[in-house]
């Protein structure tokens, strides 16, 4: 958001002081030669246009990224939840002894189970309706980079327009880079709550509830993954394998 947001300040000065010198913020092709009085209203909507498409991508961008961040914040309930009902149960098992019924046992760790799977469902369903969307954004992003990059070193000699490219292609790396980071959250927490589980009380519970804890353990030995079309996984690791994608593209391009 902070960049997003430098990036259309700069641009504002910039398409301003484009208007000021008698050329529009940006390059169109128009079928009419166009008046003083139309040439503001022209360089007043690619003003808005700008504004409008900026905060747009950027909310589309953020509600993706919260969606990947919600499945962490559930996963922090259910640790959260699943530690209050064992020691709930280890104080009444000191007081009452074994007078809570089977089925009363099975209730209270069998939600727990449901809750876990359905978080399970959640991120598979935010998966499969973001990971082709999340595949064209990577392709396209490393392509952007790639010529970003080869354009700053080889074409562009002017300092304002270096400037610009370079604040873009900051843009971009950022951008990607918020993916993964929420990808690799999503996978380091939902591996980790196996082990929080372990770090519980479990040894005051029954031999059932003991027995309901390994399957929730045992699910959390495959972590949730976010992936773009099942060839890019959400994570730090894919993030340099980006990098070194984009860079052996620009040499590529140089050669």
């Amino acid at each position: 958001m902070i960049l997003a947001t430098g990036s259309i300040t700069g641009l504002t000065v910039g398409s301003i002081l484009n208007i000021l010198h008698g050329h529009l913020p940006y390059r169109i092709w128009l079928p009419f030669n166009y008046s003083v009085r139309v040439f503001y209203i022209l360089a007043g909507h690619q003003m808005i246009t700008l504004t409008f498409v900026a905060t747009v991508s950027v909310a589309a961008e953020i509600m993706v990224y919260g969606f990947f961040l919600q499945t962490c914040a559930q996963l922090e309930i259910f640790e959260d939840r699943l530690r209050k009902l064992i020691i709930n149960k280890t104080t009444n098992n000191k007081y009452q002894g074994n007078a809570r019924s089977l089925n009363e046992e099975k209730t209270e760790i069998s939600d727990c189970i449901n809750y876990h799977l359905s978080i399970y469902k959640y991120a598979k369903t935010v998966n499969i309706v973001f990971n082709e969307i999340l595949f064209f954004q990577f392709f396209g992003s490393i392509i952007v980079l790639c010529t970003s990059v080869y354009f700053l070193s080889k074409h562009i000699k002017d300092l304002s327009a270096i400037i610009f490219l370079l604040m873009y292609t900051v843009c971009m790396f950022a951008q990607i880079f918020v993916y993964c980071w929420a990808g690799n959250e999503v996978i380091l927490k939902s591996a980790n709550t196996g082990e929080a589980i372990y770090c519980m009380d479990w040894p005051s519970l029954s031999v059932n509830e003991k027995k309901e804890l390994m399957m929730i353990m045992a699910r959390c030995e495959i972590p949730i993954q976010f992936t773009s079309s099942f060839l890019v996984t959400m994570s730090l690791q894919s993030y340099g394998s980006i990098l070194k994608t984009s860079y052996s593209a620009f040499n590529l391009l140089q050669k």
